[in-house]
């Protein structure tokens, strides 16, 4: 918690005008992603007009650099292994459990869900790896992103309202 303490005063430090910056920072972080970073905004005190989109924005643009990177390593992969003859190599614990839920829940289900269990980067990076499709990926964890940090911003800016 104290990281993202650190993180508030940095965003509270800057200039009004830069603030987002500090959203983006945050939005940017394994595990504040675009939901901790749109709480970052509200104690911050920044309009949530801003914070939320920013908090946003920061999150996905991540998000989709990450899916086009794990979707070329894959196929460049995938690619050497054929011309080689070998079998998939076999995948770690994590990815067994991302590869069970999209087998359960689909791409909707493993975004939507995805936060509970993992960081969105790792969620999105192993749906990348799976060869789901970079648009689909991207598409849906951009749905789940922008709720979660629609629902907790727009929960602290309640919250905080409420209590000042």
């Amino acid at each position: 918690m104290d990281f993202m303490s650190n993180l508030q005063s940095f965003t509270e430090s800057l200039p009004s005008a830069l603030q987002f910056l500090g959203i983006a920072v945050a939005a940017f972080v394994p595990y504040i992603e675009g939901e901790g970073a749109a709480i970052i905004g509200a104690i911050a005190g920044i309009n949530p007009w801003i914070a939320i989109p920013v908090a946003i924005i920061a999150n996905v643009a991540l998000v989709a650099l990450i899916v086009l990177t794990f979707e070329r390593i894959r196929a460049g992969i995938v690619n050497r292994r054929i011309a080689d003859g070998k079998t998939p190599k076999p995948t770690s614990e994590k990815q067994q459990k991302v590869r069970r839920a999209l087998d359960k829940y689909g791409v909707p289900g493993v975004s939507l869900l995805g936060p509970f269990l993992l960081p969105t980067y790792f969620t999105a990076a192993a749906l990348a790896s799976f060869g789901v499709g970079k648009g689909r990926v991207i598409v849906w964890q951009a749905v789940a992103i922008s709720l979660y940090a629609v629902v907790f911003g727009a929960l602290a800016y309640g919250v905080i309202n409420a209590i000042s």
